[in-house]
């Protein structure tokens, strides 16, 4: 049993994600700046320790708005990892704040050249007649 993905597969799987949180921004904005400007405060800034239950949970509770409309996202990972009601540590915040920084700079470059990813589907490769219907 064979459990090892290859390259293409986890190419694969990330732009899933990343496509994914990118419709998720689309669709709920508002919860997406919010996310976006609070983890690059996080990541660059210094934050009181005392805040950070506060920070975490605002945080969390946006992420959890992304990823209800984008299941697949990477906010998904980002969620577990930042909620002090999962598995959020102060430890580690800044670090995964800096990382999920780094992954909305990745969202914001492949919603810029969204119009260079197309989604090719079988209906593209059949033949039309004149009317313009797709033969069988």
């Amino acid at each position: 049993m064979e459990d090892h993905l290859s390259m293409d597969d986890l190419r694969r799987k990330r732009y899933k994600a990343i496509a994914a949180a990118g419709k998720a921004a689309g669709l709920h904005p508002e919860a997406y700046r919010a996310v976006r400007e609070t983890a690059k405060h996080v990541a660059t800034r210094t934050v009181d320790i005392g805040r950070y239950e506060h920070i975490a949970r605002r945080l969390a509770d946006n992420l959890k708005i992304l990823v209800q409309a984008a299941p697949g996202s990477i906010f998904s990972y980002f969620l577990d990892h930042i909620d002090p009601r999962r598995s959020g540590t102060p430890g580690f915040f800044r670090t995964v704040c800096a990382d999920l920084d780094e992954q909305i700079n990745h969202i914001e470059q492949f919603r810029a050249g969204r119009d260079k990813h197309r989604l090719i589907t079988p209906e593209r490769f059949r033949k039309k007649d004149d009317s313009g219907q797709s033969t069988p």
